[in-house]
């Protein structure tokens, strides 16, 4: 992400590191997402939202999506807001154990986030949640529900989004528009 909207960059994550979130949170990464946190260990920008009106209608939902998020996360690049490692312990945004088939890669305006689905057909697709649905949503919601089925009532409810096939995509998009 070589563009003046990149307000900061954290260099390459550590493999150990990596490794033990994964552990400690019952995860695993994408290839794509491994990558994007070797290289970059969490993104930091600002897309603007003027603009997007212009854009073919095809490409309005993303655009508006990607410009309000405006966090990658890494692992342990140190930087409090923006390292998983920190935030997870007490992660009001998220919850991995509501949702153990996704985790969490990047954060915007009213708490809506991006995750990374890691089980079942949908495994590696990155969805955009609704921040103001998460509390709304409950154990009992999912209680029985394979990934799949999981995946698919909460984008039913309006939580889910899809905005990318995997992480890469997501970086191609977010490329585009900056």
């Amino acid at each position: 992400m070589a563009s003046p909207l990149v307000i900061r960059r954290y260099g390459g994550a550590n493999a150990e590191r990596l490794a033990a979130y994964e552990r400690d949170y019952g995860v695993r990464f994408s290839d794509s997402y491994r990558r994007f946190l070797m290289r970059e260990n969490g993104l930091d920008y600002a897309l603007p939202h003027d603009g997007i009106d212009a854009l073919p209608t095809d490409q309005r939902r993303d655009a508006f999506i990607l410009s309000d998020i405006n966090t990658l996360f890494g692992i342990g690049n140190g930087h409090l807001y923006f390292d998983l490692e920190a935030l997870a312990p007490e992660m009001g945004f998220h919850d991995y154990d509501l949702t153990p088939f996704a985790h969490v890669v990047g954060l915007g305006g009213d708490f809506s986030t991006l995750v990374e689905i890691t089980e079942g057909e949908h495994a590696g697709r990155i969805i955009y949640t609704d921040g103001e649905l998460f509390h709304g949503v409950t154990h009992d919601d999912l209680d029985g529900k394979s990934a799949d089925e999981a995946v698919e009532y909460l984008a039913e409810i309006g939580y889910y989004a899809p905005i990318a096939k995997d992480f890469d995509d997501l970086l191609d998009k977010l490329a585009r528009l900056s």
